[in-house]
């Protein structure tokens, strides 16, 4: 008898602790998986890259994590339980690596809008070299439903992705601070300053697209390599 209610205690120590670790890792605010269907009154869509979680390694956390990511609010949830999820706080340094196959990896980190006000959010890392670290932020939108009116038909509240930003940390100065990458070609080329008409020629030559990923590490890497 002695030894079950050791072998209990233990057990619920256990729990305890790893209860414990979540939420100094990821905060103690659970909500429910399908919370922003209710938000946001049913939409078609979802806020996320992909709705359904997927297994990762969180920093230098031993278990592994199911996670989705909120491309709306720029947010990453963590899954504790089937019935409860908690939102990381982007403000503090994560690096999310996928286990599901594609080998992703994700960071939280802290840049300047479009607007120049300062956010967190999680980026998709492309590349990363002593020099420079490459990075994608895909984004999506939530659109209200619009009535119909005249001839034109209703439209439902829906999610839509829309166009993608591409940052790197700030290779001119050695920071690690992001820099927005321009994504129209003159302001773009420009961007490598005394580099620009050999990264034109480059682009032209080789038919590049300077707004995909695959194109874009081309790019960096034919710059840093001459």
């Amino acid at each position: 008898m002695k030894n079950v209610i050791l072998i209990v205690s233990l057990l619920v120590s256990c729990i305890t602790v790893f209860g414990q670790e979540q939420r100094t890792y990821f905060g103690d605010v659970y909500f429910v998986p399908g919370k922003y269907k209710s938000i946001y009154n049913s939409p078609e869509g979802s806020p996320y890259l992909n709705e359904e979680f997927v297994p990762a390694k969180i920093n230098n956390i031993a278990d592994t994590q199911l996670v989705r990511f909120d491309a709306v609010l720029g947010n990453v949830e963590v899954m504790i339980t089937e019935s409860k999820v908690v939102t990381i706080e982007n403000s503090k340094p994560y690096t999310i690596s996928l286990m599901d196959g594609s080998n992703k990896v994700y960071k939280t980190l802290k840049y300047a809008d479009l607007n120049g006000n300062e956010n967190n959010s999680f980026f998709e890392l492309l590349d990363s070299t002593l020099i420079y670290k490459l990075y994608l932020k895909e984004n999506k939108r939530f659109f209200k439903k619009v009535k119909a009116q005249g001839y034109a038909e209703e439209k439902p509240a829906q999610f839509k992705k829309v166009k993608s930003e591409f940052y790197v940390t700030d290779f001119k100065s050695q920071s690690e601070r992001l820099l927005y990458i321009p994504q129209k070609l003159k302001p773009f080329t420009e961007f490598f300053q005394e580099d620009s008409k050999s990264i034109k020629n480059f682009i032209k030559d080789n038919k590049l697209n300077i707004g995909d990923a695959n194109d874009l590490v081309k790019i960096f890497k034919f710059h840093f390599e001459q």
